[in-house]
């Protein structure tokens, strides 16, 4: 069945508030920092609140994947989401800020379920793609949050940055009312069976490269009734799926510190309004959405002309070369070039997440892929 592009629309949805939110939480610091007297620790930590409860919480919301309707655990978490934004924009106090910000987290413990969707609304050979279109919910984000939030924040003040976001949740929390369900490990059903596959008037595979026949299950675990013990068992004999739940791990941490500290560097590195620092968005956004799609196309492209391991491929050269462009980038005393080296950091940065989490999709089972999406948050 063809789900057309709603559906990577809707869940890249979730992606967009997630990274533009930080972001825009990053334009915000100045004012907290003013405002409740903090220090850029009490900050950083802060920051962290939503990541905690993404990690927390993604252990029993990843078992929920697996079992539960996703689409409706999507509408629960962003209804949270966008209620939190509200508290937070209204706080009175530092701590009474902190507190909402552990609500925020609700959309990032969420991810196993948008991953599992994932899997299962688009067909195995452009998986990569499909991935890197869905990813790409957090640079367009980045771009609204930062772009947006700095001339707010200017005009109106820190507040701002969250009010902002508020009208935007209740568009996704609709967007996900209208989400369909699609059946689980269809879509790999479907790619075993068929010996190729046609997807977005693309062939998934070139005549010439080998269909694996449908593989012969050796484990006897009940996947729905299993203890998170058992699951992880199970998990750990997939030697490939912690490869690239490693390299998401990574890329993802990166990318969170970045998305936190980016701007904030620009403004006191080179003593930069809120507005001047934004004006360099496409340094970070631009490159990282370049990295997002083309790391993901690449992949597949690889993957169609018989290069089985194309993933692994992409994942580590791309992993290697954001490293030599960041380090420079942080030590540079010119502003012209510290954008330029930051622009091909972050492209290099998120190459390889696309086809990551295909790696991860491929090899896990649709009954276990919220689960395996938790550990990796």
């Amino acid at each position: 069945m063809k789900y057309g592009a709603f559906p990577v629309i809707a869940l890249a949805s979730t992606l967009m508030l997630e990274q533009g939110e930080r972001l825009s939480l990053a334009q915000a610091f100045d004012g907290i920092r003013s405002d409740f007297g903090v220090s850029d620790t009490m900050l950083g930590a802060l920051a962290a609140a939503m990541v905690l409860v993404g990690v927390i919480g993604g252990i029993p919301i990843g078992a929920l994947a697996d079992r539960w309707k996703r689409g409706t655990l999507l509408v629960i978490a962003m209804v949270i989401w966008t209620s939190c934004m509200g508290l937070g924009a209204i706080a009175p106090g530092f701590a009474f800020l902190f507190v909402s910000r552990l609500g925020v987290g609700a959309v990032e413990a969420n991810g196993p379920a948008s991953f599992s969707l994932m899997s299962d609304f688009y067909p195995v050979a452009t998986r990569a793609r499909m991935m890197g279109r869905y990813q790409m919910g957090g640079a367009v984000g980045g771009l609204v949050g930062v772009g947006l939030s700095g001339v707010l924040v200017d005009t109106y003040g820190w507040r701002a940055a969250f009010w902002m976001w508020i009208p935007f949740g209740l568009l996704v929390v609709f967007l996900m009312t209208r989400l369909p369900e699609p059946v689980r490990g269809a879509q790999d059903r479907e790619f075993h069976e068929f010996e190729h596959i046609e997807a977005d008037g693309a062939l998934g595979l070139l005549p010439d490269f080998a269909v694996p026949a449908t593989p012969v299950r050796t484990s006897d675990l009940a996947y729905d009734d299993a203890s998170w013990m058992d699951v992880m068992r199970e998990l750990m004999k997939i030697r490939s799926m912690w490869f690239g739940l490693m390299a998401l791990t990574i890329s993802g941490f990166l990318t969170s510190a970045l998305a936190v500290w980016g701007i904030d560097f620009f403004k006191q590195a080179f003593d930069l309004s809120a507005t001047k620092a934004g004006a360099f968005v496409p340094a970070i956004g631009g490159g990282a959405a370049i990295g997002l799609i083309g790391g993901g196309e690449l992949a597949d492209w690889l993957l169609r002309r018989g290069v089985l391991n194309a993933r692994v491929y992409v994942t580590a050269v791309a992993s290697v070369l954001a490293s030599a462009f960041f380090l420079p980038a942080f030590l540079t005393n010119s502003l012209p070039l510290a954008a330029v080296l930051l622009f091909f950091g972050s492209m290099f940065m998120t190459a390889p997440v696309a086809p990551s989490e295909a790696l991860t999709s491929d090899v896990v089972p649709g009954e276990l892929r919220g689960r395996a999406a938790a550990i990796r948050s």
